[in-house]
Parts: C-alpha cells; sequence; structure tokens
C-alpha cells in the first residue's frame, strides 16, 4: 500500500507500507520536466505518481541500488527521458540486485512476479544538474551507505534529497572505511544556510532533523561512542546499531 501527498507546492512524497518495510519516494514537478527519487519495491506503489506526472516529461533517479528503492520501475509506462543512476548503481544491476530479487522470490513465491529490473541508462560519477524549468535538481555521489549512495539538491526550495545516506533514528553502515568521509559530506551539508529540509527515505520529515540525527550518529561511531538514541528503538534498528559497531570496530565491509 502506498500514500501520496503533496508536501508544498510541486514537491509530493509517496510511502509505501508494508510488514517488511517502510519508504519513501520523492516526485518533483517544474514547469517542463519532472523528477522521480526512487521508484520503491513494487510496480502498484507508483500508480499515484504516474497519475500526477500525467504526460509531462520526467527522469527517473535511484538514489542507490537497493531493492527498495529501484523495484517499482515497471510501474512507470515508457516515454520518460531516462533513468538516472550513480555508475555504481548500474553495477549493481549486473551483481546483488538480480541476485537478491531471485532469493526473494523463492523466499515468497509470487510476490514479486510483478518486479521487471531495468537499469539506469543515464549514470554519472560525481556530479550532474538537472533543469527541469524553474527548477533545478543537482545528484552528488555521496558514498557511504552503498558505494553508490547519491543525494539531491533543489537550491531554490532548500530541499535535500537524501536516499538513505540520511536516516532516523540511524543509519546503516555497511562500510567501514566510507564513514569518515560519509560524515564529512553530510557535515558540509549541515553548513549550508538555505538548506531547510532534509528528506530521507526512511525517517523524518521535520526540518533538517534527519540530516542532524545521522551526522550525530555517525560522530559517535566515529568517535566517542556516546549515542543519544530513542529509549524506545524498533527492532530492525536495535539490531542495525549492534550491527554498525561490529562493522567500525571490525573495519568491515559488508560488501567483499
Amino acid at each position: 500500500m502506498s500514500q501520496l501527498r503533496e508536501i508544498r507546492p510541486n514537491l509530493w512524497i509517496c510511502e509505501s507500507s508494508s510488514s517488511k518495510i517502510q519508504v519513501r519516494s520523492v516526485l518533483v514537478v517544474g514547469e517542463k520536466r519532472a523528477v522521480v527519487w526512487d521508484t520503491l519495491t513494487q510496480p502498484a506503489d507508483v500508480r499515484a505518481l504516474a497519475a500526477v506526472i500525467e504526460d509531462k516529461p520526467y527522469y527517473l533517479i535511484y538514489s542507490h541500488a537497493d531493492w527498495d528503492h529501484v523495484w517499482g520501475t515497471a510501474g512507470f509506462a515508457d516515454g520518460r527521458l531516462g533513468l538516472i543512476g550513480h555508475a555504481e548503481c548500474r553495477l549493481r544491476f549486473g551483481d546483488d540486485v538480480p541476485r537478491i530479487l531471485q532469493r526473494m522470490k523463492l523466499a515468497e513465491l509470487g510476490k514479486w512476479e510483478s518486479v521487471r529490473l531495468v537499469p539506469p541508462n543515464l549514470t554519472f560519477t560525481s556530479a550532474l544538474s538537472l533543469d527541469l524549468g524553474g527548477i533545478t535538481l543537482e545528484l552528488y555521489h555521496t558514498p557511504g551507505h552503498t558505494l553508490d549512495s547519491i543525494v539531491g539538491w533543489i537550491p531554490a526550495w532548500g530541499v535535500l534529497l537524501g536516499g538513505d545516506a540520511i536516516e532516523t533514528p540511524l543509519p546503516v553502515v555497511n562500510h567501514a572505511k566510507l564513514v569518515e568521509d560519509w560524515l564529512k559530506a553530510l557535515e558540509s551539508w549541515q553548513r549550508v544556510a538555505t538548506l531547510s529540509r532534509s528528506i530521507p527515505s526512511h525517517g523524518s520529515l521535520e526540518g533538517r532533523e534527519s540530516l542532524d540525527q545521522t551526522v550525530a550518529y555517525l560522530r559517535a561511531l566515529a568517535g566517542d561512542r556516546q549515542f543519544n538514541l530513542p529509549r524506545k528503538l524498533e527492532n530492525f534498528y536495535r539490531e542495525t546499531h549492534q550491527k554498525n559497531l561490529i562493522v567500525v570496530d571490525g573495519g568491515l565491509d559488508l560488501n567483499e
């Protein structure tokens, strides 16, 4: 099940909830073109987004290639301008992305049959700017959660699209060696005075809260371990926190 709402003029969020995961997509509508940031878990999840776009030309963007961000792409009709992701994101479609889909199809027979994997056909390595007509969306490689993670910046609105590079109550750390640069990248965003709202794929939509909490968590993880976590954590985040400690203490890369 997914729910769509407009949180400011021409900026929509679509939230998909299931027993397995809760995840958020974003729709940015310019005067000439639109952008869908992530396609959620199932083609059915994005029907409401497709209805808002109507006949306007649009791009799809993958914040990274994790399954809950890229499996709904088949829910959009042909005719998009392109599907954008980092170069590492495209590589993952020849590696772990199909492998995970096959595993989940076997584990939950019939549930994922509508999923069709569509890799990005437009890639970049460092940064990319998209003119949507009256609005510019800037994309920046921000490895940390995954090697292919990116963030999106809308200067005119002061909005940062975080994907899983930011998350509340805490992010998932898969690569110990990337934590330092990940933290530095997010700290640089904290210093942007015009940044008024950060939108993660999972977590708080309140102002800059998701950005600030992620920075505080990564600082503690890399430093004094004085975490300011909620007293009550969902099992997923309690287990993730323990795993993050193991990854960093062991200098691990969970994808190796």
